[in-house]
């Protein structure tokens, strides 16, 4: 694939290994397979322009197209390079193809010399190059003293410029070049380069050292080629991630999931002991910031992909990556990266960065977990129409007579409902206890015994007796509610004080708890012929009458109690007590 200079003097990596033909330019494909194409269907334009970041090839990729322009025996369109003319250029001996540095030659005069050399047709090959590197550092008036030649340039001349900031050149430069934007190198591609070229040097180095190398080089080949060369200087010709770090001075990555883990278990202690090693070991603080910024950038891409693939890393902490994604809410995360990305950047100006970072890792430690609302409404949601209720028939163990079944069981919660039900299953048998099972009250259910109901708790004794006054409401049943729409506001204000009563009446009856909503609503016609006075003073006659049998009422016992936080007969509200533990204040 690359030939081999050999020579017994050192040579390093970047110039030992520089890609000979387009097939070898890593990484650049979209560029390469264009100028080959050109070249093989003739259609080559006269000026080019290569821009990108540093180290990814342009210079490169225009000495190849320079060699297989001027090839005596081209190769598929690739330069032979074993042709006097390939020779040439690769010894920088051609007279043909010309390199001009544009940062120390961007005079006019530079320009005016390059104009008068380039009138002559080449001595070898078919066409003549001029390669300008950093072209941009050309001044104005050079720019304009190219520009004619540019413009209108001989048959045999061709220009490629270079440069890592193209917004610099003129646009009247521009428009005359055709522009090619080199991309930054990946992390796989530099991997699988510098991969190769240790096999071919017989040196071992291991894929997490690949990794750290290629993330240090910031997308640039030459970039992780010289660091490449400097790992093998340290290590020698076995390289393994304890040395590398060493060498450049690194975070180990375990250093950071010992901070996520500290922010876990909110252990400020070991927080303190963790800044301390980073100053006594001589890391810079900011560094140190953005390390762990990428770091949770990857703990938050495995909690919300469910996968390690946008993750580079070796297998080793991909799995730890795993493991860490999930001790932390998406939430949490946000919110940790918000305040390291706050601390980073007061950290720059800051007379005290030590400090900084110190708050900044109790800042994340102390932070309460955050519960997603969207996840508390869907579980109150689902609470909605989800009832508790006492076994259609009461479980006895054998030999004992049938306990008659209580008329109000003991509250519970929904959680230990639910854990009675599904995580102890064997303890129902086994201790013959009658345990509160879910079920779904239909409305069906509830409107067949509603007549029934109304019946049996209708009357002065339980205080209802304006249930048995059907011509004042409507009513409406779901799964699990009643909804009492009441047509005057005196009788809605005297059935809604004893709401907690039918409730308790309703869960005696049915066997299971039942919401009950009770709605003012005057626009219903089944009053209209009743006068409001004759409806208010019926009622005032219920009223003396239940106070009257007030106290033969166990169920006026229940109305008379004081109400208590926790006492509400809803599973929604029961829910809500549990997750927000609210306290009733005196008035």
């Amino acid at each position: 694939m690359f030939e081999e200079q050999d020579t017994q003097e050192f040579i390093v990596t970047a110039r030992k290994w520089r890609p000979l033909r387009f097939k070898d330019v890593v990484g650049q494909e979209h560029i390469t397979v264009t100028l080959k194409n050109a070249v093989i269907h003739n259609r080559v334009h006269h000026a080019y322009l290569f821009s990108g970041p540093r180290g990814v090839g342009k210079t490169t990729t225009a000495r190849i197209l320079a060699r297989a322009l001027n090839c005596l025996e081209p190769v598929d369109s690739e330069p032979c390079n074993k042709c006097i003319s390939c020779q040439s250029i690769l010894d920088g001996r051609s007279l043909d193809v010309i390199e001009i540095d544009g940062a120390s030659n961007n005079s006019v005069d530079d320009v005016r010399k390059l104009r008068e050399n380039a009138k002559y047709a080449p001595s070898s090959g078919k066409y003549k190059m001029y390669i300008i590197d950093e072209v941009h550092m050309l001044s104005t008036s050079a720019f304009n003293a190219l520009l004619k030649t540019l413009e209108e340039p001989p048959p045999h001349l061709l220009f490629v410029f270079a440069t890592t900031e193209p917004h610099k050149v003129p646009a009247t430069i521009l428009s005359r070049c055709q522009r090619y934007g080199f991309r930054s190198m990946e992390i796989p591609s530099i991997v699988n380069q510098l991969k190769f070229i240790a096999e071919r040097e017989s040196i071992r180095i291991d894929d997490e050292s690949l990794i750290t190398i290629a993330k240090k080089a910031d997308g640039s080949m030459r970039d992780s080629q010289s660091i490449f060369d400097q790992a093998v200087a340290f290590c020698g010709k076995s390289i393994v991630y304890s040395d590398l770090a060493e060498a450049l001075h690194l975070i180990d990555q375990d250093f950071y999931f010992n901070i996520s883990r500290a922010l876990k278990d909110k252990n400020l202690p070991e927080l303190f002991n963790i800044t301390r090693d980073i100053v006594i070991k001589g890391y810079d603080l900011q560094e140190c910031l953005g390390g762990l910024l990428e770091h949770f950038r990857n703990v938050l891409s495995v909690k919300v992909t469910g996968s390690t693939k946008l993750i580079d890393s070796s297998a080793d902490f991909l799995s730890k990556y795993e493991k860490t994604a999930k001790e932390f809410s998406r939430a949490d995360i946000l919110r940790m990266m918000q305040i390291i990305s706050i601390t980073d950047q007061s950290l720059r100006f800051s007379p005290q960065p030590r400090i900084k970072f110190e708050v900044a890792l109790v800042q994340m430690a102390m932070l309460d977990t955050a519960v997603e609302i969207s996840g508390l409404l869907e579980e109150i949601k689902s609470l909605k129409n989800m009832n508790f209720s006492a076994s259609s028939s009461d479980t006895v163990s054998p030999g004992t007579k049938d306990t008659p079944r209580q008329p109000f069981p003991e509250k519970k919660t929904v959680k230990e409902a639910i854990t009675d039900k599904f995580a102890h299953p064997a303890d129902k048998f086994a201790t013959g206890i009658a345990i509160q099972e879910v079920i779904n009250i239909s409305a069906e259910h509830i409107k067949k015994r509603w007549s029934e109901f109304i019946n049996r708790y209708g009357d002065h004794s339980t205080g209802l007796y304006m249930l048995s006054q059907q011509d004042m409401y409507e009513s409406e049943f779901l799964n699990g509610e009643v909804i009492l729409k009441v047509f005057n506001r005196f009788a809605f204000e005297n059935i809604n004080i004893k709401k907690s009563i039918i409730v308790q009446c309703l869960k005696e009856f049915f066997g299971g708890i039942i919401s009950i909503k009770i709605i003012h609503d005057e626009a219903s016609p089944m009053i209209q012929d009743k006068k409001k006075s004759e409806i208010e003073a019926e009622f005032q006659i219920l009223e003396k009458k239940e106070e009257e049998l007030s106290g033969n009422s166990s169920i006026n016992d229940i109305k008379n109690k004081e109400t208590d936080v926790g006492s509400s007969d809803s599973p929604v509200e029961q829910k809500i007590i549990e997750l927000f533990n609210p306290k009733i204040l005196d008035n």
